[in-house]
């Protein structure tokens, strides 16, 4: 059992593939699920209720965009995030994946670092190939022209958690700029959106304080050394 209790069902018909994806996760506190079948992964979804699952779409007798379609039509069971996996042309199109339902999808071919990325977005605990470490100062934030504060929880190369009690849209555009006094007087200024929300009642991860997760897209070289350096000494 995950530290976190987090289930996460990969289903594809192929061996090989499930046991590339249950190998990205071999660093990831989380449990991981395998089905075999779009139907398969229907029954398993109802039994362990997963966190997250990732789908292939090309599957014999159920495909994976039939078996979303079917998971989203539950009243309760559309709350997982659901992730296609396919090949443009030769398993579907993008609008009969985007019709399914699906909360993302990954064309054929990707790496260890897309796939767990997009996973990150739904369910934040995904670890990636850069490390977080905790920390502790104060954050000023804008989303939607409006400034707020709210208090930095762990940082990596490319994340931020802030703790903040009041609500924020997910998919935001947001910008921060913050201090690492023990690292340089100089502020990190950074850019990027809102990946991941855990507010509301009850939040997705208790052992988080309420607040959100913000992916960095947009940095410049000397906040990126000055987050680097902050890694490398806790």
């Amino acid at each position: 059992m995950s530290p976190n209790n987090l289930k996460v069902l990969l289903v594809d018909d192929a061996d090989f593939f499930r046991e590339v994806m249950c190998d990205y996760f071999k660093r990831t506190p989380v449990d991981i699920l395998t089905a075999t079948s779009g139907q398969q992964a229907i029954d398993m979804a109802m039994r362990e209720w997963p966190d997250l699952i990732y789908m292939d779409v090309s599957m014999p007798e159920m495909t994976g965009h039939e078996a979303c379609r079917q998971l989203k039509s539950h009243p309760a069971l559309k709350k997982i995030p659901v992730l296609l996996i396919f090949t443009p042309g030769r398993d579907a199109t993008i609008e009969d994946v985007e019709d399914s339902g699906c909360d993302g999808y990954l064309v054929k071919p990707f790496g260890r670092e897309d796939f767990l990325t997009l996973g990150h977005r739904h369910l934040f605990n995904l670890e990636r190939r850069e490390r977080r470490v905790s920390c502790q100062m104060t954050v000023d934030f804008t989303i939607n022209d409006v400034t707020h504060q709210g208090c930095g929880v762990d940082i990596s190369r490319h994340g931020l958690y802030i703790e903040f009690r009041e609500d924020v849209p997910r998919d935001s555009p947001i910008s921060a700029r913050f201090l690492l006094p023990t690292i340089s007087a100089e502020p990190v200024e950074i850019s990027g959106r809102v990946t991941w929300v855990n507010q509301g009642f009850p939040r997705k991860n208790l052992s988080m304080p309420q607040g959100f997760g913000m992916e960095i897209q947009t940095i410049d070289n000397k906040s990126i050394e000055i987050i680097c350096a902050y890694l490398e000494v806790n």
